[in-house]
């Protein structure tokens, strides 16, 4: 574990929030510091990452095919991160390089996959448990 990787996750920690959302923004900090790390950056502390870094971050990840919304979470967990860092102008949801709409993630739709069942399907076993 690389020491950007565990002040990134320190700061994921610090951050707040439930259990799971302690976790994922760990997860996502680790990953960060890994692809970092792949890309041949090597900063040791969250102080020197800079807005190109996580534009090259953000690049990289798109390059996978991820989707924007996921990629827009991953925005939101590294804000919380940068903000408890007190980089809160990386953390700026509205700044001019790292907003959604200037790293290409906006226009993601929040509708949900699920699908209600039928009101036949429903009936059915309904009926079944009566």
């Amino acid at each position: 574990m690389s020491k950007l990787s565990k002040s990134l996750s320190t700061l994921a920690r610090q951050a707040g929030g439930s259990f799971k959302t302690v976790a994922d923004r760990m997860k996502i900090a680790d990953r960060m510091a890994e692809r970092m790390l792949n890309l041949n950056i090597q900063i040791r502390d969250v102080r020197h990452i800079k807005t190109h870094h996580v534009e090259l971050y953000i690049r990289s990840r798109l390059a996978e095919s991820i989707s924007k919304r996921t990629l827009q979470n991953e925005m939101a967990a590294l804000r919380a991160i940068f903000n408890v860092a007190g980089r809160s102008k990386l953390a700026d949801p509205a700044h001019e390089c790292l907003s959604n709409s200037a790293l290409g993630l906006s226009g993601a739709s929040r509708d949900g996959t699920k699908v209600a069942i039928s009101v036949v399907r429903y009936l059915a076993v309904f009926s079944v448990i009566k």
